[in-house]
């Protein structure tokens, strides 16, 4: 047993640290060891109070997010797929390993390629991919390496790949979505790209050339199936035109045994050829629920309400239909006319606010000629009476505004300048509110369908604008901006894009089957959070000294983290 004592040496005091035990069975000291004075000791324990350095730095990684796609990436092999697919190089990275990474840097915070290896270097994927370095991630050392693919090679690796998470997860493709968007890019007018083109961005910069993509997407957890880069200066109807052969090989390839597809797309993708395109037997049909244009069955509006039949179901909220068969396309189709009153509050809204706009410009325009009449303006040109018409007709363009605006353009008394007056025409106003407003026209080759499944089935086309506006984020799986100068790259660009937005889907879907219903962009968020720190202290010796922690996990990001058991990714020490 140990205690402390104390002896009294000239009138000094000294403290010992002693063992005792029975010895023949008299209680003896069997070791001692001398502590010091009082002073002594208390200095001691001093120092030992701050004998723990302090840091000198911390190096905080990227774990969570990087680790949770780079498994479900290796689950799916997605490298081993690229690899395959796009042939060996005899330098630097294996392609599988340059995609891969592209794909979770565009997921979790997108950067050009100048700016590739400094993320990188801040994450814990060293170990994953012990060929990258700042070389072979340099923007050229990148497209070095993506210099491999190809059109063919880009779709051969998008159906294995397609197949296998079909397969794997059981993704029903008896309806699918289908649509476009476009995005804008910095390449140079002069370019002769052909992908970018100018023409309408859906993101209103007319003054950038703009690259279309096109998309197939399953509406289960928004898992994209198919998708192609074309011109942006496409419209939608001849771009559907040109894919549907490659939609339908996609589907050859994925599909059950035994299994029928809808493909749910909208108004804007209907002519003729593309509704037979769709029901032709090569390789396979395509039944389809589309939309229509209200110019292609105008009698429908005026089917009076009281004929429309209430919808059944909670996620109707109070919509109603009315259904006809009619000839379209020369196809026999149902034609179902919704009316929804969520839709018609939104539209009515829109109706209103561009109304307010056009008054304010059309009264900015008369003020701008007053003040040229009374030479308060010189310079340019002068306006005439067809210049203000042309002017009044692009104020009006938004839609239903040129049938409620009127406006009449004369001369001014003298008749030299040009004049303009007009008002809103009440009538037309109501006319566009009671019969036009918060109703849509659909059709389908299934004529035995309730209207309830085609009009559940059109509204699944949320999920692909979902997912297009997901892809505009510029957070998470951002697809722009484009800084590439290459339709190769474009290309190359768009495919791990849409690889990044397969990887995320699929993994909220695992994570939804856990319990946890989140959004793409929250996962993602409460990923990044988990970080691995690495604590380095100042050098003793030869010798620097480091510990390695985590950020604090918190319920949810503990169980993805164990369930998966991404610990396993850490960066030893």
């Amino acid at each position: 047993m140990a205690s402390i004592i104390k002896k009294k040496v000239k009138n000094h005091t000294y403290y010992y640290l002693v063992e005792s035990a029975r010895v023949n069975g008299k209680p003896r000291i069997v070791n001692q060891k001398y502590l010091g004075s009082a002073a002594n000791i208390a200095a001691a324990v001093g120092r030992k109070e701050s004998a723990i350095p302090e840091p000198e730095y911390s190096i905080v990684l990227e774990y969570g997010a990087v680790c949770a796609l780079y498994d479900l990436a290796e689950r799916l092999g997605v490298r081993g797929i690229i690899n395959e697919c796009a042939g060996k190089r005899n330098q630097g990275m294996p392609v599988g390993d340059t995609v891969l990474l592209a794909s979770i840097n565009r997921a979790v915070k997108p950067k050009s390629k100048n700016s590739f290896y400094a993320w990188f270097d801040k994450t814990v994927l060293h170990n994953m991919f012990p060929a990258a370095n700042k070389k072979t991630l340099s923007s050229q050392g990148f497209w070095n390496n993506m210099s491999t693919l190809d059109s063919r090679k880009i779709a051969e690796i998008e159906d294995r790949l397609t197949k296998k998470v079909v397969e794997r997860y059981g993704i029903s493709t008896e309806c699918l979505l289908y649509d476009n968007t476009n995005f804008f890019t910095y390449m140079d007018t002069a370019n002769p790209s052909e992908l970018c083109k100018r023409g309408n961005s859906k993101q209103k910069r007319s003054d950038l050339k703009i690259v279309g993509l096109s998309m197939m997407l399953s509406p289960d957890d928004n898992i994209p199936l198919f998708h192609e880069a074309y011109p942006g200066n496409k419209n939608d109807a001849k771009r559907f035109s040109e894919v549907i052969g490659s939609l339908k090989k996609r589907y050859k390839h994925i599909q059950k045994e035994g299994s029928e597809i809808t493909l749910v797309f909208d108004k804007g993708n209907n002519n003729k050829s593309n509704i037979e395109g769709l029901l032709d037997e090569k390789p396979c049909a395509f039944h389809f629920v589309g939309g229509l244009r209200i110019s292609q069955c105008p009698d429908l509006l005026d089917v009076p309400r009281d004929r429309f039949a209430a919808l059944e179901g909670d996620s109707f909220q109070g919509a109603t239909s009315y259904r006809t068969n009619r000839r379209m396309y020369n196809q026999e189709t149902a034609v179902v006319i919704t009316y929804n009153p969520q839709l018609y509050e939104a539209q009515l809204e829109g109706v209103l606010r561009d109304i307010d706009k056009c008054v304010g410009k059309l009264n900015d325009l008369k003020a701008k000629i007053d003040a040229w009449r009374e030479g308060a303006i010189t310079k340019g040109k002068k306006p005439n009476m067809s210049s203000v018409a042309k002017k009044i007709a692009t104020i009006l363009t938004a839609q239903h505004m040129m049938d409620i605006f009127k406006f009449d353009v004369s001369s001014y008394k003298d008749g030299s300048d040009p004049s303009f007056t007009f008002y809103i025409d009440e009538g037309k106003l109501e006319d566009v509110k009671g019969r036009v407003l918060g109703k849509s026209i659909l059709f389908t080759d299934h004529l035995n369908w309730s209207d309830e499944k085609i009009v559940a089935a059109y509204r699944s086309q949320y999920h692909i604008e979902d997912s297009f506006k997901q892809m505009k984020d510029i957070h998470h799986l951002g697809f722009r901006p484009v800084f590439h100068w290459t339709d190769k790259m474009i290309r190359v660009h768009a495919f791990y894009c849409v690889l990044s937005l397969m990887l995320c889907s699929i993994l909220n879907k695992e994570i939804k089957a856990m319990g946890h219903r989140m959004s793409v962009n929250a996962m993602l968020e409460t990923l990044e959070e988990v970080q691995q720190v690495i604590t380095v202290f100042p050098s003793v010796g030869k010798k620097q000294k480091r510990k390695s922690s985590f950020s604090r996990l918190d319920g949810v990001s503990k169980n993805i983290i164990e369930t998966y058991d991404l610990m396993k990714y850490k960066v030893e020490l």
